[in-house]
């Protein structure tokens, strides 16, 4: 896969030039940087330190320097407006009236000179970790421009080793040189300031003080929650053509509101490195698999793991779930099953079944409209449509966050003269409509965490058990196909076996699957399902004992420690630090010892279903429905008894 040609967001900080040598470990070319920087004070003087949302301010003094640094060109914008729209997500549709005042619409003209510039430019990349306000705007920009999105450090600390600690000590390994410019947190003082972020006395430091007021699963460590922010003067070759240099004399200390200490940096100068300097060693890129994931692979490969049946079916009665009625409602949730549309091509059915759900005069969704909508499914007759529907199907959902969807092509279960058939989910109590109660994830950057979803639709989104919120919310995760999320390539084990091939595909988006359902706090899987295209005669073992055995052993390996903090769902530290200024870290819980993070209980029911193709031209996606508290019954996932009718005749 050929390369992308991006533009690196640079603020100063430790995080976007990391970033960039991710971006070139994955064979990507970085031409050109961008930054935005305070606006002019009377006319000529910047401000020192804004206190943006955002954007990293202080120490932009140092920025033109990394033009000759890094030896790229550098674009740079003044930040025009505040954070008006304050919203976790981000996206046009969200803006208020006056949106070109948002400060994240300042990234519009900067990227728009970039392209000028540089034509090539197709991807765009940032030091996002764990900050959904920050990683969201930056792609909403990105996509309304063309540009792939990159954020190769997402939800790092979630990924092997499973340490905060781990991204700073990568740091070290290739020498990268960030130093701490400002601290406003209580655990931190004036003692961190131009310390090298990376040193391991001082990140020893950070944890200890993370530990005392905040814990290490909130980012604290890695000033995710604004609790220090970084300056970097020196990184490897041939990255890094020069250091930066700030001698002490102009390095002034300033004391600012809430107890932050920052330094004012005056006169810094460069001294270019050596050739011997430049032959360093590449950044670590962490493993595809979590060890657990990667000891079922072995299991799966060697046959070690019983060949044991786990789809354990519904109980009989809730099995003949009616299909022939169109709507079912049950407390918050309201399904809509088996929808058709009119029309001679599959676009018009597409078109059809879409006015009839925004235009429906029987008031089948509730007055929230297509916004209450959070899951579908949509089956083709052919997967080759999925280009001409997919269109269609986004331009109904513009506002952020989506819902979640699952598409397959199998045209037998479609009515004659039907070429596309939408189920949908909604949340139907009047009383629930409030943003609190619908919790979700939608992103859309390349990492190496799970599978960007570039569209209409989002990894998962949750529906209220019931109308108080003691019990917890469903998860509904979108299907998962077997992509390598930093490439969105089709995994393959690269030994020409199919077997292997179909071991890695099984459990990679059974991984994708559990990381998503770890983010919105999955605690209890309630079932799943697993769509297959290969016949039995493929491999041995079959693709269909491959998913059983690999949903068993999820279950049967060995128990994680519970992190009782997790429990706070659509935590998000930037957002939450920020809308209630910069304040002192926040007494967390324990760090989980590692994936799956949900509680361990027996097996919950899985089926595996044949159909004829799956997107991309994967050979298994993985349906999963979780739950954040109590344990539910499968019988309980209305959208689940629609599957399995649809399916009957194709379960395996």
């Amino acid at each position: 896969m050929s390369g992308l040609k991006v533009v690196a967001l640079i603020s100063g900080g430790k995080d976007s030039f990391f970033s960039i040598l991710h971006c070139i470990a994955n064979g990507h070319d970085v031409v050109a940087l961008a930054n935005l920087h305070p606006p002019l004070k009377h006319g000529k003087e910047a401000v020192e330190d804004l206190d943006s949302y955002m954007y990293q301010t202080v120490g932009h003094a140092v920025i033109p320097l990394y033009e000759q640094a890094l030896g790229l060109p550098l674009y740079r914008q003044g930040i025009v407006g505040a954070a008006l729209n304050q919203d976790k997500s981000y996206g046009p549709a969200t803006g208020l009236a006056d949106a070109d005042e948002d400060e994240t619409e300042s990234l519009i003209p900067l990227l728009r000179k970039v392209k000028a510039a540089h034509p090539e430019v197709n991807a765009v990349s940032t030091g996002a970790i764990m900050s959904d306000y920050q990683r969201t705007r930056v792609e909403s920009v990105a996509l309304r421009l063309g540009l792939t999105p990159l954020s190769y450090l997402w939800q790092w600390p979630s990924l092997p080793p499973r340490t905060q600690a781990s991204l700073l000590e990568d740091m070290a390994g290739v020498g990268q040189d960030s130093r701490i410019i400002k601290v406003a947190s209580g655990g931190l003082d004036e003692s961190f300031l131009w310390q090298n972020v990376a040193d391991r006395r001082t990140v020893a430091r950070l944890t200890k003080a993370a530990q005392r007021f905040g814990s290490s699963t909130d980012g604290a460590v890695l000033g995710e929650g604004g609790e220090y922010e970084t300056l970097a003067v020196d990184g490897p070759g041939p990255l890094w053509k020069a250091s930066i240099v700030l001698e002490e004399d102009h390095r002034r200390v300033v004391r600012g509101e809430a107890g932050s200490v920052a330094l004012h940096l005056r006169e810094p100068r460069l001294i270019p490195k050596s050739k011997s300097e430049e032959d360093t060693a590449a950044p670590r890129i962490p493993p595809l698999l979590d060890p657990v994931f990667a000891d079922m692979l072995g299991r799966l490969r060697t046959g070690a793991t019983e060949s044991q049946d786990t789809s354990d079916p519904l109980p009989a009665e809730s099995t003949h779930f009616d299909m022939a009625a169109s709507m079912y409602t049950d407390g918050v949730a309201r399904l809509l099953s088996g929808r058709t549309g009119d029309g001679q091509t599959v676009a018009a059915q597409m078109q059809s079944i879409m006015e009839s759900l925004t235009t429906d005069t029987s008031n089948l969704l509730p007055h929230a409209g297509l916004a209450s909508i959070i899951y579908t499914t949509i089956i083709l007759r052919n997967m080759a449509d999925f280009a001409a529907i997919n269109p269609i199907y986004g331009s109904y959902f513009t506002s952020p966050n989506p819902p979640a969807r699952v598409t397959i092509a199998c045209a037998n279960v479609l009515p004659d003269g039907c070429d596309v058939m939408v189920g949908v989910t909604c949340l139907y109590s009047p009383s629930l409509y409030g943003a609190a109660e619908r919790h979700a994830l939608h992103v859309q950057s390349r990492s190496y965490w799970a599978p960007a979803n570039i569209g209409p639709y989002s990894q998962a989104v949750t529906l209220p058990i019931s109308s108080g919120t003691e019990a917890g919310h469903i998860v509904y995760i979108a299907g998962q196909i077997p992509l390598v999320p930093a490439s969105m390539a089709l995994a393959s084990s690269g030994i020409g076996l199919v077997s292997h091939d179909h071991a890695l595909q099984t459990v990679l988006a059974l991984q994708h699957l559990c990381r998503i359902g770890e983010a919105m706090s999955v605690r209890r899987w309630i079932a799943a399902v697993a769509f297959v295209t290969h016949s039995s005669s493929d491999s041995t073992p079959t693709l269909p004992q491959m998913a059983r055995r690999a949903w068993l052993a999820l279950f049967n390996s060995e128990p994680e420690t519970h992190n009782e903090a997790d429990e706070a769902e659509d935590f998000d530290v930037w957002n939450i630090t920020h809308r209630a200024g910069h304040g002192a870290l926040q007494a967390q819980g324990t760090e989980p010892n590692g994936p799956p993070a949900f509680t361990k209980h027996d097996p919950p029911p899985m089926w595996v279903v044949r159909v004829d193709a799956l997107p991309r031209g994967a050979s298994i996606e993985w349906v999963g429905y979780g739950t954040t508290k109590d344990d539910i019954p499968s019988s309980e996932i209305r959208h689940l008894h629609y599957f399995l009718n649809v399916f009957r005749q194709r379960i395996l």
